[in-house]
């Protein structure tokens, strides 16, 4: 009689935190773990409940009751391909370790499989081995039929280590999905290319830093989905594109993202633990959304030059993230592109920027000062809600950005917050300074959405570089007319280092 140890994975489920406020959140998580066999178009579009949603792993325990033996080592060489079991005979079911020598193929990869699942093989040498093709097959150690009767039960395999040979060229689908209790794993310096869903939910795998051989090009979609105890990924200099789901709920801390990168796929990142992102200048192409959202680890990242519009929710609830860096030639900043990070100092949105969509600066709770170039339109609903500590508003725009309502909220909320103007003790405050273009005053307290504000001040942008904090303790700075002066008074401009600037306190 077997024993089952019941393992649980919450594959589906993801807990958003430090959400506050009235508005509904939802988690937008597709239901991978019953798709294996395909490839989302848009990984997080489709928005669910999980709360009830569990994967349940079960893995086969490799000895009967009452078995007293060590473990078991067996080295062999199989004559030829295919002919595995044939060498193997009962002990399939009883080595614990086995090394591996003389070409093998897909029936041997069955067979290993098979001691992996029924038995107790956990360690497999094929170092020595030839694989045939040069190719470990699509499912190697992943048999669904077998692993997954069809409930939300998975029975799991074994396998807790493996060394590869050179010659290996490839990868197959879905070759180790499941392994979760694989540990460790070489990659050839001849591997060229891996499968789709190839690591998938290997959640002990630790190799670290995980190195990916030179001459690969592609990270595939949802290859290391789920491989949570992974900590850092050197990609080689030939890594050009970084697919769908590749690293979502890996708990990356590091990884390189070389100059040739050149796209990155739907929440190839999500949920990981990144501390620091520096995306190369070659990277311009963001497919779907979600990249980085939800790294809650993350300080600082950069949005390349040539990059146009920032992608929904790219970097949504990363609640450490103190820095962006933002490029010249920006022109939109798409739905949620950057709510909910909580620690976002400051933000310099370049002239050229004209729509900010539906909550996209939501919730940025430490943001002091908002500075909104001229060249902006249009503030979607919610985008500037809930900037608690926001004390004031710089919008050198001739006429009023459209405010829109909120779409969580519609008829309640708009823009900046509540329609009648009543902010709670989390909405964006009310009776901020907010400096605008000189003879517009009239027009922004009459815009909906704008006139939520009740302290417009009119202020002349004309010639003005920027709009920042003077560091009185090393420069010095001058009013317009030349004069020296050691308080600054917020809205009015100056001179530093040759450049106008109008302060903000």
């Amino acid at each position: 009689m077997k024993d089952f140890t019941l393992f649980v994975i919450s594959v589906l489920f993801v807990c958003i935190e430090g959400i506050a406020g009235e508005r509904d959140i939802n988690c937008v998580v597709d239901a991978i773990a019953d798709k294996k066999t395909e490839i989302s178009e848009d990984l997080m579009q489709e928005e669910i409940s999980l709360d009830h949603k569990r994967i349940f792993l079960q893995n086969k325990t490799r000895a009967s009751e009452g078995d007293s033996e060590g473990v078991i080592f067996k080295e062999i060489t199989v004559p030829a391909a295919g002919m595995l079991a044939d060498v193997l005979g009962a002990d399939v079911n009883t080595v614990d370790s086995l090394v591996v020598k003389g070409e093998i193929n897909e029936a041997d990869f069955n067979t290993l499989w098979s001691g992996t699942f029924y038995g107790r093989l956990s360690s497999i040498n094929l170092e020595q081995a030839v694989v045939e093709n040069g190719i470990i097959p699509s499912n190697a150690f992943w048999h669904k039929e077998e692993q997954w009767p069809g409930d939300e039960t998975i029975y799991v395999n074994g396998l807790r280590k493996l060394i590869l040979p050179e010659g290996v060229k490839a990868i197959g689908d879905l070759a180790f999905s499941y392994c979760i209790h694989l540990e460790s794993i070489n990659f050839p310096t001849t591997l060229g290319s891996l499968g789709m869903y190839c690591f998938s939910d290997c959640i002990s795998l630790g190799t670290s830093p995980l190195q990916l051989p030179e001459g690969m090009s592609d990270v595939p979609p949802m290859c290391f989905l789920n491989c949570e105890s992974l900590d850092s990924v050197i990609l080689p200099t030939t890594i050009s594109h970084i697919g769908e789901g590749a690293f979502y709920r890996a708990k990356l801390s590091r990884i390189n993202l070389p100059e040739g990168l050149r796209s990155i796929g739907n929440c190839a990142f999500y949920a990981s633990n990144l501390l620091e992102v520096s995306l190369p200048a070659s990277c311009q192409d963001f497919t779907g959304t979600h990249h980085f959202a939800l790294n809650h680890e993350l300080k600082k990242i950069n949005i390349p030059l040539g990059v146009k519009r920032v992608p929904n929710c790219f970097v949504f609830n990363c609640v450490k993230l103190k820095e962006i860096e933002i490029p010249e030639s920006l022109e939109i900043i798409g739905d949620d592109a950057f709510s909910t990070c909580y620690e976002l100092l400051g933000l310099n949105l370049p002239e050229g920027l004209t729509r900010v969509e539906s909550n996209g600066l939501w919730y940025c709770k430490s943001l002091k000062k908002l500075v909104l170039p001229s060249s902006l339109t249009y503030l979607g609903g919610a985008s500037c809600m809930y900037m608690q500590s926001l004390e004031a508003i710089y919008c050198m725009a001739p006429v009023p950005p459209v405010c829109d309502e909120d779409p969580a909220n519609p008829g309640r909320d708009h823009t900046f917050g509540n329609i009648m103007g009543e902010p709670s003790h989390l909405c964006t405050p009310n009776n901020i300074p907010v400096y605008v273009p000189v003879g517009t005053a009239n027009l922004y307290a009459s815009a909906y959405g704008w006139n939520y504000f009740n302290n417009f001040i009119e202020v002349d942008f004309s010639g003005i570089d920027e709009v920042h904090v003077a560091d009185r303790t090393n420069d010095i700075v001058y009013n317009l007319n030349g004069v020296r002066v050691y308080k600054l008074i917020p809205g009015n401009m100056y001179v530093k280092n040759g450049v106008k600037f109008v302060y903000a306190e």
